[in-house]
């Protein structure tokens, strides 16, 4: 071989070997590289993404202070997250911070019901004092007021009502509402039927009728299950409306049939 060419091929060798030789410039990418310098470069695959660089962890946010918080849900959830804490961690520090909070809380309801009731003083259609007076006096005058208006309803009543007594004659409290009843006949003029479930009398009511049947009728077909049990029975009509059941004083007789057929619901509240 000419020595000439021989020299000139050796000469390529070597910077060719040189230039492979060479490292690879910071930064440089996967076409940068050659299998001789990373043996896992390999020859037919292209290499997979690099996975993104974890970014360093947030710091915790600190808590806002409860007194910066605008609205009652926030309010509620920061104050449950204190109690939490306080009772599953019970550092001086976090009971304190929850009794700070709790306090700042009854704090603002207190503030609340100051102004409530300054709201109400000043606004006659909210406040409840207009429709039920709780002065001494007023109490007083308004019970004689519902006296009179009993004892005129039991008279107009009377004219077409009458009550009937369901009653047991072995039941002890049948026996003591027996003579209640009685005078309630006597001094409002409200007749009385009795009605005997188990065919027995009572010493006020002796000639009591035998349940017949009426008892599913005035109860609608429900039956009556417990007694002494009163019904306001229109005589005409056969209408009845349930009183009551158990042993009831005179007056509150009274005071369920005024309020039964003189006021609608929710009148006097």
């Amino acid at each position: 071989m000419n020595v000439r060419v021989l020299t000139a091929c050796m000469a390529i060798i070597v910077v060719w070997s040189t230039a492979g030789a060479a490292p690879t410039p910071a930064g440089g990418g996967w076409w940068d590289d050659t299998p001789w310098q990373n043996p896992e470069r390999g020859f037919n695959w292209y290499p997979p993404d690099a996975p993104p660089k974890k970014s360093a962890k947030k710091s915790e946010e600190k808590p806002r202070d409860i007194k910066d918080m605008k609205t009652m849900p926030e309010l509620q959830a920061e104050l449950a997250r204190l109690k939490d804490l306080a009772v599953m961690q019970p550092t001086r520090d976090n009971v304190r911070n929850y009794l700070e909070a709790q306090t700042y809380v009854m704090d603002k309801s207190a503030l609340f019901a100051d102004v409530a009731r300054r709201v109400v003083w000043a606004t006659p259609s909210v406040d409840y004092n207009n429709r039920s007076p709780t002065a001494t006096f007023a109490q007083l005058a308004r019970k004689d007021q519902r006296s009179d208006d009993q004892a005129r309803t039991l008279a107009e009543l009377s004219r077409d009502y009458g009550l009937m007594f369901f009653f047991r004659s072995d039941c002890p409290y049948c026996h003591q509402q027996a003579p209640v009843l009685k005078l309630l006949e006597q001094q409002y003029g409200m007749p009385v039927l009795g009605v005997s479930l188990d065919g027995g009398v009572l010493p006020q009511f002796p000639d009591a009728r035998r349940d017949n049947g009426v008892s599913m009728i005035v109860s609608q077909g429900q039956g009556i299950t417990a007694v002494p049990a009163l019904f306001l029975v229109h005589r005409a009509s056969r209408q009845a409306v349930p009183v009551g059941t158990g042993a009831l004083a005179i007056d509150e007789i009274v005071e369920r049939i005024r309020v039964l057929t003189r006021t609608q619901p929710g009148q006097e509240f």
